[in-house]
């Protein structure tokens, strides 16, 4: 009796064994996205971490730069899994650089982990070629290549297992000590060491953020009215006939304000709606709202007046300014500290542009976007608006774009 029921369990397992792998794919299979408004490579690939260069070879897409329309499907690939290599060095280093990207393993197509900025403390345990295997101060690691990575000296931390198997059979021999007792004496060894790490980790982000200050209250003290943080110049205005374009460019020198719509400085959002506000038309707080607003131009149409906006630092659409001709725009500047005038082909911006809008019409001429005129006149005298004369003279403070 017993035998003719181990036909029927033998199947059953066989299709619970079968269910049960196919559950295990369709968990790790790729999956599939529509595009939404402001959506880009770069935000999926962040989103879902994943390299964009993966994105558009899964989906087809032959220019990882290109801008998605609304509505398509996207097939994100599953992602890389992070690399880990055993630990054969220690050193301490610190990172050498603003926004540098810690990945999940020594190559470009791996996701990130996360940014860090110059100063950041990092303990460099691993090497793979030109790329270095850190431990963060969060207790996390990732890889970043070595160029990015300013190098200090060896930690020592010694090696507890080997010491303990050399030194065991004397401590047993000359001091019976019990092997419960060994083993809680080198976890508490191990103890001091992780702390004694942690505590010089802390005092490595203390001096960075010390002379990050101090850096700024420099900058801030011997800088003149309206010059940048940095040395990055700025291009000269271009001759302008949009009433919008006269408007925004009497606000050069302005200083930047993270928040800010006016009366003590601007945020890039703050600028372009304080400015189109004076011309009549309310625009949305956000860089991401303005985006949606207005009708949508081609970069060959484009237009003093009109809006461009770009991905930088978050997902999606996170800063805006205003085209100004001959292939520069006006926009309040994090990293410049002020509003200023750019190039739209400049080293930072000339991937990043993702969409134009037009929210007011403007009697100006199309400008070519990929071949501007260049500037043969001087820069125009604009004075700055009566109600506003107060923001000329104010200088910028660091922020996110």
């Amino acid at each position: 009796m017993l035998m003719k029921h181990y036909p029927l369990r033998w199947a059953q397992c066989c299709v619970a064994a079968t269910t049960f792998s196919l559950l295990a794919v369709n968990a790790s299979a790729s999956q599939t996205v529509k595009i939404g408004p402001g959506d880009s490579l770069d935000s999926l690939a962040r989103k879902y971490h994943v390299s964009k260069r993966d994105i558009a070879h899964v989906n087809g897409i032959s220019d990882p730069e290109m801008v998605l329309r609304d509505g398509r499907s996207i097939v994100i690939p599953d992602p890389p899994k992070s690399v880990t290599k055993p630990v054969t060095i220690r050193r301490s280093a610190a990172v050498r650089g603003d926004r540098i990207t810690i990945r999940r393993g020594p190559n470009e197509n791996y996701g990130r982990v996360t940014l860090l900025d110059h100063g950041a403390p990092l303990v460099v345990t691993a090497n793979a070629g030109e790329w270095l295997q850190v431990d963060l101060a969060t207790g996390s690691s990732g890889w970043v290549k070595q160029e990015f990575v300013a190098l200090g000296g060896a930690i020592k931390s010694p090696d507890f297992r080997s010491a303990s198997q050399n030194s065991r059979p004397n401590h047993i021999a000359s001091e019976h000590i019990r092997p419960r007792r060994i083993a809680k004496t080198v976890h508490a060894r191990k103890q001091r060491v992780t702390a004694k790490e942690k505590r010089r980790n802390e005092r490595l982000a203390r001096i960075s953020r010390k002379r990050q200050i101090a850096r700024h209250h420099h900058s801030s003290k011997h800088s003149v009215a309206g010059r940048p943080r940095h040395d990055r110049p700025e291009p000269a205005a271009p001759q302008v006939e949009s009433d919008v374009l006269r408007t925004a460019l009497a606000y050069r020198g302005v200083r930047y304000r993270y928040g800010a719509t006016g009366g003590n400085g601007f945020d890039c959002s703050g600028f372009t709606g304080h400015v189109f506000r004076k011309k009549g038309v309310s625009l949305p707080r956000t860089a991401h709202e303005q985006f949606n607003k207005g009708k949508k131009v081609s970069a060959g149409e484009m237009k003093e007046g009109d809006l461009v906006f770009f991905h930088t630092t978050r997902s999606g659409i996170s800063h805006v300014g205003i085209y100004a001709g001959s292939g520069k725009f006006v926009h309040a500047s994090s990293s410049g500290g002020r509003v200023r005038v750019d190039r739209l082909d400049s080293g930072y911006y000339r991937n990043r542009l993702r969409g134009i809008r037009r929210v007011k019409e403007t009697k100006s001429k199309p400008s070519p976007a990929h071949k501007p005129a260049p500037v043969k006149a001087p820069e125009p005298a604009v004075s700055e608006p009566a109600s506003d004369s107060t923001e000329s003279t104010s200088k910028g403070g660091e922020g996110s774009g």
